[in-house]
């Protein structure tokens, strides 16, 4: 049986660290998985039997699954073969990440979403030329990096259908649920666009509640403050919302789905969106922007999809040169205004979302790698 070594964190809760616990569980369930990740101390309570085993397990070098910043590949490609997943989110990668990706000892880059495919595939255009490789590293200079674009397969996040399933919803109101990271009225995760379009939208008389779910791993920043700047001039007779910065252990978060009628993911820019996975599996149906991996597999058949305008960011210095979108408040209250009117539908659109997310389980994921082994 292959050995998969696996270099990546999974105690916590951002996008990485559930992606590589859930993708190294599933994997041990086909093939031999070695596991190397960082363990504070005292967090062996965290583990489970099997991924202790895993972190026990001598590493026979066959394949090394990477998943870091390419900035870190180099340290990790000892194995025979070596697959590096790169997660990014705009319209263009890093420039400088083009080294690391035309690394011979790289064979396979997986990326999560025809997003992240498409940002590489942009910046690529954009540099064609040899001088962005630097001289000396052994890597081989093709002019149209057609050797690149075969490396690139797309392997997609998943869901854990024994983590997320659907319970009876809540009667008393309707609820729209955010569960993103926050940080800041410029933040990527785009919840400063759920706040704004609810509470221009609707006031105290509709039967209503907003929960935001804020994601503690990228920090909880002064949350009243942010939304005060959201509010509207001279309005005063608010619809409900409730926050919460509570960091909920990953097998409790079905709890918070179910609560649920509507997920609002406006992202500005997302290479997956696990979140919108975890709701679908709830049955709880998603309003996304159009510029996220989620739309792979979120079409207006299980959801709504709404737009804006993509704008370059400014804030961030890993995004420099680099475009998110700038998600559209009118678009956004349309959609939540029609899924409080329209009820019924919003249900039918659910169920049909728990069917098609069916496929999207970290299962399905793991027999995509087991294709390339």
């Amino acid at each position: 049986m292959t050995q998969i070594n696996i270099y990546g964190n999974i105690l916590g809760s951002s996008g990485y660290e559930v992606h590589t616990r859930q993708l190294a569980n599933a994997l041990s369930k086909i093939t031999e998985v070695k596991l190397t990740t960082s363990i504070p101390q005292n967090a062996v309570t965290l583990l489970t039997d099997k991924e202790i085993e895993m972190l026990k397990k001598p590493d026979k070098g066959e394949i090394n699954l990477i998943i870091t910043s390419p900035i870190y590949w180099k340290m990790y490609t000892t194995a025979k073969r070596n697959w590096a997943f790169l997660v990014f989110e705009g319209d263009k990668i890093p420039k400088s990440w083009l080294t690391e990706c035309l690394n011979i000892d790289v064979e396979y880059i997986f990326v999560p979403s025809n997003h992240t495919r498409n940002a590489i595939l942009e910046t690529l255009a954009d540099n064609t030329n040899a001088s962005v490789v630097p001289e000396g590293q052994g890597i081989p200079i093709n002019k149209d990096y057609s050797t690149l674009v075969n490396k690139i397969k797309i392997i997609p996040h998943g869901v854990n259908p024994d983590l997320f399933y659907s319970k009876e919803k809540p009667k008393d109101k309707f609820r729209f649920l955010c569960n993103k990271g926050f940080r800041n009225l410029e933040d990527r995760g785009g919840i400063q666009y759920a706040i704004q379009a609810y509470l221009e939208e609707f006031t105290n008389k509709d039967n209503v509640e907003l929960i935001i779910k804020i994601n503690p791993a990228y920090g909880i920043p002064d949350v009243n403050k942010l939304v005060s700047e959201l509010v509207p001039k001279d309005k005063k007779d608010f619809a409900s919302i409730q926050i919460n910065a509570d960091n909920i252990n990953y097998d409790k978060l079905v709890d918070l789905y179910n609560k649920a009628h509507v997920l609002v993911a406006p992202s500005r820019a997302d290479a997956f969106n696990i979140p919108v996975a975890e709701a679908l599996a709830c049955e709880v149906m998603p309003i996304i922007s159009n510029f996220q991996g989620a739309s792979d597999f979120v079409d207006n058949e299980v959801g709504l999809i709404i737009g804006g305008e993509l704008k370059e960011v400014q804030h961030e210095l890993l995004y420099e040169g680099v475009k998110w979108l700038d998600v559209s408040i009118p678009e956004l209250r349309k959609a939540m205004r029609w899924c409080y009117n329209n009820q019924d539908k919003v249900k039918e659109k659910a169920l049909l979302g728990k069917e098609r997310i069916k496929d999207w389980t970290w299962d399905h994921t793991v027999q995509k790698i087991r294709n390339l082994i």
